[in-house]
This record gives C-alpha cells, structure tokens and sequence, in this order.
C-alpha cells in the first residue's frame, strides 16, 4: 500500500514530528510493517510502499500508519472532527434501508448530502490520489478514495435520484439476476452473492463494487452515503466468484472495523461539503451496531516466560496504552480492553507479541535452544520426514509447488485416465484450474525452469498431498516426488561426469523404499505411464500387488511439446499407501563380533512367480542368526523352457558373537530349498 508521509503527518497534527521518509520506512519496519521502497514525489514528498500483513488490515489506511507513529513517539492521536452540521428535512424523509441478511451486513449506515455540484478535484486531491496509486475521477467519486485510503474504511455512493423507491435493501442475490458495474461488465449473481439493492433491482455488489445505473455522474446532485460492515468470508467468496479485485474487497475481505462507519460518513460529509457544495441532510439511517469490543488477560509472569526476560509491570502498561489497549490493573497483571480496529489480538500470547513489539524485538536475548535435536524423545520420526533425509542426503533440493496445477500438466502426468481430474469453482488463472492428482507437474514445471536459467544440474524433490475423487469428497494422500536432469554423480575436473540415466532413477527409488519399508521387499518391473517413456519407466509392486512407485524418464513426444532443453527423470513415491503397509524400522543393535557367511541360490522357478513371492517364503524359515536376501542375477533363455526362468539369490547370515558352524549353514540352506521346492515348485539349477 501507498502511504503519503505528508498525509501522515496531517493526521498527526502539528505538535508531532514525522521523520524523514527512510527513517520512518526504518520504523514502520522495525514495528512489523515493511517497507519495500521509499519514492520522493514532487507534490506529496516522500511515498512509502509498505507491505501490510493480512492479520493488520487496520493499517490499510493512512489512520493506522499513523497510530503506529504516535505509539513510537508516545503521544496521544488527535481526534477527527465531526460531520458539518445539518440543514433541511432529515435523511430519513428521503430513503430507507432494510437489511434482509444481518450476518451478511452486522452494521449499516446511510448519510445524505443534497445539492452538489460534480466537477473536476481541486489540485491538492489530484496529487494525493496520484501519489496513492489512483487517478482522480470527480470531485465526488475522488471524495470517497480519500475516505478509504485516510481510514482504511470503504464507502460508497449513491445517486439518490436513480434508486428506484429510494430506499437500499441489503440481501443476496438471487439466480440468474444480472447487473452490470461500475467496471462497465455485465455480471451473473447468484444466493452467494450480497448485493446492495434498491425497489426493485440490485445497485450495487455488498463490499466489492458498485453498480452502473446508480453510480455518481456529471448530473448528480443528491448523493446517498453508504459506510458499513460486512462479512469477510461472504466478500472474498463473491470477488473471487466474479472475479473482481477491488480496493473495497481487499479490505473488507480482511476484516473492517465496524466502528469505522461513523467516522467515515461524518469525512465523506465534510468533504462534499467542502469540494462539491454540498449540504449535509441531518441524522443518520443505521440498521445493526458494533459488536462489544473484547477483554483479554495479559500476566506479567507469562509475558517474562515467554520473552525470555521481565519488561517490569510499568513498562508492560506503557507499551499495552501507547497501542490503544487500555492497560487496567488485575490479579497478576493487567485486563485488556481490546481497540474495534486490532481484529487480530485473540489471546494472551498477541498481547505479549505486542509488548515485545512495541519495546523492540533486540531486547529479547540470545538463548540456546533447551534440546540438541527436534525429534529428541519423540521416536521414529515420520515417513514424510525419512523420506526428506533420504532425498537431501543424495543431494537434492525440497521445493514446494501449488497444489493446484493446468487440466494439461494434471492429464499429462496423472497416473490413469479416469476418475476426472478436480476442477475448482474459482481458479485464480487456467493455470491452477485443478487440484494435482500427482507431485510430477510442479516437479517438471520447476525443473524445466531451472535448465533455462542456466542450472547445469537439477537435483529437487518434493513431498506433499495429492488428491483424488471418492464417494462423498476427496481422497488426500501423501507423495514423495522428484525430479533429476544433468548429471548422475557430482561434477569433477579430473573427469567427465556421466548424465543420469534410468538405473540412477531407479536406484534412488531403491534407496526411499529401503529406507521407508525397513527391507521389506518390493518388486520393480516395467510400467507405461502416458508422460514417461515405455522403454525407461518402472514401477514398484508390495507383497500386497499395490503400486508403492513409479519412476521414469520423460517421454520423448511430452519432451517435444514442453520443448524441454535435457531429459529429465521424474519419479514419485506412495507415502500414504506406505504408512499404512511398512513394517516397523529396524532399529539399530550391536556391531557384530564376527564376519557375515553367504551362500548363492541358485533357483529355477516358473516365470509368474515374483521376486516378492519368493522373498516371503525365504523370510518365513527361521534363521540360525539374522539373514537378509538378495537378488544378484535373473536369466531367462535357452537351455531354460519358456515358462521358466533361474533366480540367483543370496543368503548372507550375520552373526554377532560367535561364528557359525558348517552344519548351521548347511542346514539353514537346505531347509530353504526344501521349502521353496514344497510352496512354489522351485529347483535348483543344475
């Protein structure tokens, strides 16, 4: 947001001094409000662009920048001056309001001003709007910008001759009506929309933008003054639903004070009245009131632990009162009457966040943390977490991407064709129309980028939630996914480094699944997925036949249309699934004392049998000491029939203490031959 010093100044009053403009962006920042840059206007002086985070929209006008300078100074905010004083039969006599959805609209006001003359603004307006980033229209429109950007507060106004019954019925739209804004587009509302409407028909979008037909013009000459409240939840849902990025939807969406409304209307009067030639009708149609403000306790002893030191009871009560929270003495520290305008004080911890905040965040000392590590009794850490060491250890980077992604990169790398893919209601751009049923189109999207900046070697892997269709709503699960280009091996003078290839691919998949199922065994075999290439792109099955991943290169034909400038190798792997089927980790025992023994297998078994098959049946022998098992070779070919094909696996025994005899490890390997041969018609290769 554009903030004019000067008008900050003005607010201030005289007896104030406003610092120059970089050391005001100094302690605007310092007290949580950013500053990107400062720009020295020759009519206005210097113009801040503060970054306001979206838990202060209090500070979305010049008012709030304000309060802020006077707590740093510790003076006093001078009062605003009231409305001018009225004349003529009241605004009653000349229009009502109605509010049919008070949650919708908790408070709403309306004010008259009769006889004004629409021209061009004087100067001075024209350069404060200019400075704040809006051109100026009229002397009235320009009259309600300067309300918004002086107090945060929108307003809006109305042409009275034009409201049909002249009266303002607050309620939602209704299906299939139709208004056109001030934007000149002709919009479709719906019950979701809150629309502000007159006799007959809508005027006006509640909170985001007026209508055409009732909008201020060259012919005006009685304008009915608009200042409320309304939902925040029912603004964003309607601008994000028409499309509409608005001034008043940025606010309103935020949260406005609902005590704005007084203020604001009593400006807007005094400035018609003084840049239009306006006169002021008396009273005030108002329908709803401001909700009680808040009481919060604030402990002295609270604020010390969290800190990290003691601030002293007086210093905590001149920080709470510099902020406008009115400090009141209580049992171990203060009752907190929270301001109407501070929206995002809720707790104890704000009050102390505002505390440390006002006293500056450099009196907060230098502490080491209580534990060395995070996950200190806390056991195994999960698999989302196993899976990030495994991928950071092999020199990847985490990346994070939008869960939303284009229909074309979502059917480009999805899985399977059905079920559909999610389609939002109100995507923000065609290019996040969908909600990802895969990890793979951000991971490709973000390696492409990087090859055309100039990365050599792309190493980034992601972990987060896809989602997917299901009876009822949607399916959410988890996913580790990467993406790898350039290089297979770090890059060395002393040699030419190989590019990744498939088995590099497939090796790093190895290497998450040994890590995530504790040895568990897995079976790679070939897959066709429509993104990756049918000759370079694998899947892995679990005892279970399920699918626990899947990795590849990127299909020549999706390399061509992306016009990707290097292969790259995509893989993803089914956290969810695994959480539900791993077995436990194995945790860590004593070194053994003695060398392992191995002995080779060396099978011949009919060629639907699987490595995970044969690899329960080897795990359900009991073993002498702890064995493991390996696949070291597979052939199929002559001699061997078709439906056959030889295994060569081996059996390593680790023992721990003492060495195992020949007759233990003969024993062992013949009772795992005899039971293969009984379970699964297995032989051995002569």
């Amino acid at each position: 947001m554009l903030i004019s010093s000067k008008w900050v100044k003005a607010l201030l009053g005289a007896a104030v001094s406003v610092p120059a403009g970089r050391e005001l962006a100094s302690i605007l920042t310092e007290r949580g409000l950013p500053v990107d840059t400062v720009v020295d206007d020759p009519r206005e002086g210097p113009v801040l662009d503060v970054d306001v985070p979206a838990n202060r929209p209090d500070c979305l006008g010049h008012l709030g920048v304000a309060r802020e300078l006077a707590a740093h100074r510790g003076v006093p905010l001078p009062s605003a001056a009231g409305a001018p004083p009225g004349s003529g039969p009241g605004v009653e006599t000349a229009a009502a309001v109605t509010v049919e959805d008070p949650a919708g609209s908790p408070r709403f006001t309306a004010t008259l001003v009769r006889g004004i003359r629409v021209g061009p603004s004087p100067h001075w307006v024209v350069a404060r709007l200019e400075a704040c980033g809006l051109r100026s229209i009229s002397n009235a429109v320009d009259v309600s910008n300067l309300v918004m950007l002086e107090l945060g507060q929108p307003i809006h106004f109305y042409d009275l001759r034009t409201l049909l019954g002249t009266k303002l019925v607050v309620r939602r739209g209704r299906t299939g009506e139709r208004l056109t804004t001030l934007d000149g587009i002709e919009r479709t509302l719906d019950p979701d929309v809150l629309v502000i409407a007159d006799g007959e028909r809508a005027v006006g979008l509640a909170g985001i933008m007026g209508g055409a037909a009732s909008g201020i013009g060259e012919g005006t000459t009685d304008v009915l003054v608009e200042a409320a409240s309304f939902d925040p939840g029912i603004v964003r849902r309607a601008a994000r639903r028409l499309g509409i990025a608005s001034d008043a939807a940025y606010r309103f969406e935020r949260g406005v004070d609902p005590n704005a409304v007084h203020p604001a209307q009593d400006l807007a009067l005094r400035l018609l009245v003084e840049l239009c030639g306006g006169n002021a009708a008396p009273g005030r149609i108002e329908v709803g009131s401001a909700p009680a403000p808040a009481t919060l306790r604030l402990r002295q002893s609270r604020t010390a632990r969290l800190l990290g030191y003691d601030p002293g009871a007086e210093e905590i009560r001149r920080a709470l009162a510099a902020l406008s929270l009115r400090p009141e003495p209580a049992e171990e520290g203060f009752a907190v009457t929270v301001p109407s305008w501070r929206k995002d004080l809720a707790g104890e911890v704000d009050l102390v966040e505002e505390v440390a905040r006002h006293l500056g965040y450099g009196r907060v000392p230098e502490r080491r943390p209580n534990r060395i590590s995070p996950r200190a009794g806390r056991g195994e850490p999960p698999l989302d977490e196993r899976a990030r060491d495994v991928l950071a250890q092999a020199g990847f980077h985490e990346m994070l991407s939008y869960a939303m992604v284009s229909a074309e990169d979502d059917a480009l790398t999805a899985r399977s064709e059905p079920p559909a893919s999610l389609r939002l209601l109100n995507p923000m751009s065609e290019a996040q129309a969908v909600l990802r049923r895969s990890l793979l189109p951000g991971l490709l999207r973000a390696a492409d980028q990087n090859l055309r900046r100039g990365v050599r070697d792309v190493r980034l892997f992601e972990v987060g939630h896809v989602f997917s269709p299901r009876e009822g709503g949607i399916a959410e699960t988890a996913r580790a996914g990467f993406a790898w280009a350039g290089a297979g091996e770090p890059r060395h003078w002393s040699r030419k480094a190989a590019e990744v290839s498939f088995p590099g691919a497939a090796g790093l998949v190895d290497a998450v699944l040994a890590a995530l199922r504790g040895g568990a065994a897995v079976e790679r075999r070939p897959a066709s997925l429509a993104a990756l290439h049918p000759g370079q792109t694998a899947e892995w099955i679990d005892g279970a036949g399920e699918v626990v991943a899947r990795a590849g290169l990127v299909h020549p034909d999706v390399a061509r249309r992306l016009d990707l400038p290097a292969p790259i190798f995509l893989g993803e792997v089914e956290l969810g699934l695994l959480a539900r089927t791993a077995p436990a980790p194995v945790r860590g025992g004593s070194v053994p004392r003695v060398p392992a023994v191995w002995r080779d297998l060396a099978l011949v078994l009919p060629v639907e049998h699987t490595w995970a098959e044969v690899a329960a049946v080897l795990r359900s022998v009991p073993a002498p000491e702890k064995a493991r098992f390996e696949v070291v070779d597979r052939y199929a070919g002559p001699p061997l029939p078709q439906d056959r094909i030889s295994l060569t696996v081996r059996v390593i025994l680790q023992p721990l203490e003492r060495s195992l005899t020949e007759a233990q490890i003969e024993g062992f390997r013949r009772e795992l031959i005899e039971t293969l041969q009984a379970r699964m018609g297995v032989a051995l290769r002569a």
